[in-house]
């Protein structure tokens, strides 16, 4: 694998309008949950939901969605280039987005123009491809990424996720199989519906530091899986898909501890199983050391947005100097995709 480092990153979740904030939240434990009258469970009771404000409130879900990915893309771009405006020769976009298999808007659909014309600011060439690997998203972006730049060196890959489970079609899925929380009315296991965008910057680590960009972080693993008896089958699981992806993402790092996991366990008591299984397989034993973060409890089930939100969590951590390195950034999706991450701390 060629030696992938970040270079940027950006993200807007219900507890804070850009990466920063989102990460000192999730540090500080803090949430943002409400209840969500425009949508009933089956009992007639509100969904409890981590909703975005303040940013196009009142607009349909998918324009909605796509101005946040719009606000968080610029922003993250006028940072980056604020120091060095040379045009890059290739621009890559990798949108990670919900599994096809999901009820509910494509996201790609709304965001897609919007994201190019940002992007055609500073590059002169750019192309884009969508990842509809659901939760998974980023691990096979990566993985899609890292081929890229090992095939054109000179390639800046921005890989972003956009997800929202707040539309009738898309809750009405979770709630036929009783998946949706709503906490004050006595439903208490459940996912909380989400929806979050985040985007990171990843680039070879020569072109890197031939210009001169501060690196935040680099990839030291990845491994991608598919679980044969995804949630969304109905049948119990195996749950050996994610323990294959955090195999592959670990091997080769046996001298060193993971000091974290970010995992994106959303309050279901299937995802605790999968990651309880995952971590017996994959740890020699137990480390009191090693902490267990779950930012779904703060900003509740963000979907394809989950990896590159964690990975900008994480990214923060070691910037801000709060977080061991390295950690390990693990996903699965209802649907099978499983992809997990290895990053270290930038230098």
């Amino acid at each position: 694998m060629n030696e992938l480092v970040i270079t940027a990153v950006n993200s807007i979740t219900a507890v804070g309008h850009d990466g920063r904030l989102t990460a000192a939240s999730v540090r500080g434990g803090i949430s943002r949950f409400t209840e969500y009258d425009e949508y009933l469970d089956r009992n007639d009771n509100p969904i409890t939901v981590a909703q975005i404000r303040g940013i196009n409130e009142g607009w349909d879900t998918p324009q909605r969605m796509a101005g946040i990915a719009g606000v968080c893309l610029a922003s993250m771009l006028d940072k980056y280039f604020q120091h060095d405006g040379r045009r890059p020769s290739h621009v890559h976009l990798f949108l990670g987005v919900a599994s096809e298999e999901r009820p509910g808007p494509r996201y790609e659909e709304s965001c897609l123009f919007p994201l190019f014309g940002i992007i055609g600011k500073w590059a002169d060439k750019a192309d884009y491809q969508v990842v509809p690997r659901g939760n998974a998203s980023l691990m096979y972006a990566i993985d899609q990424a890292g081929r890229l730049i090992g095939n054109t060196p000179g390639t800046v890959c921005i890989i972003g996720g956009v997800d929202s489970l707040l539309r009738t079609s898309t809750l009405n899925w979770f709630e036929k199989d009783n998946r949706l929380k709503s906490g004050n009315y006595g439903r208490h296991q459940g996912l909380i519906a989400g929806e979050a965008v985040g985007f990171m910057i990843v680039e070879g680590r020569a072109g890197a530091k031939e210009a001169g960009r501060r690196i935040l972080a680099h990839v030291a693993g990845l491994g991608v899986a598919r679980e044969p008896v995804p949630r969304a089958s109905g049948s119990l699981g195996r749950n050996s898909g994610l323990t294959e992806a955090c195999h592959a993402a670990l091997n080769g790092l046996r001298e060193k501890e993971v000091g974290a996991v970010f995992n994106d366990l959303n309050g279901e008591n299937s995802r605790a199983r999968e990651w309880s299984m995952a971590e017996m397989r994959c740890f020699e034993r137990p480390d009191e050391n090693r902490r267990l973060w779950t930012p779904a409890n703060c900003y509740g089930d963000i979907g394809a947005a989950s990896g590159v939100v964690m990975a900008n969590i994480a990214t923060q951590g070691f910037v801000r100097g709060w977080l061991p390195s390295p950690v390990l950034v693990s996903c699965s999706d209802d649907h099978g995709p499983c992809g997990a991450l290895v990053l270290e701390k930038g230098q």
